[in-house]
């Protein structure tokens, strides 16, 4: 399945996790810096990845299940799971936040 939606999210937009050229280096940070501000910062560890490049992500991880933790990317129109599965909008912030959120939750109860 990762290779049929990474082959599909490459045919659609012509982008995948972690593919960038010169024009687009640094697009999509501006938005992922908002999506990490919508994070609750007591539940999630998020750090801004740049350089090297490579499209920038963030790396969220739950604090108390350190396990529980992915990279999201932006194209400017989206957010991304790595596994090239489009999160939301990046106009729809609470909605990409609380997507987050459904996935790295920890089910005791506690986030």
């Amino acid at each position: 399945m990762y290779g049929a939606a990474l082959a599909h999210a490459a045919m659609i937009k012509g982008w995948r996790p972690g593919m960038a050229d010169e024009r687009d280096l640094a697009a999509g940070a501006a938005e992922l810096e908002k999506l990490a501000a919508e994070l609750d910062g007591q539940t999630y560890a998020v750090a801004l990845i740049t350089g090297g490049g490579r499209r920038p992500c963030l790396h969220i991880t739950n604090r108390r299940a350190e396990q529980l933790a992915e990279y999201v990317y932006s194209d400017g129109e989206s957010f991304w799971w790595g596994w090239s599965q489009p999160i939301a909008p990046v106009a729809d912030l609470a909605g990409a936040a609380a997507a987050i959120d459904r996935v790295l939750r920890t089910l005791t109860g506690h986030r």
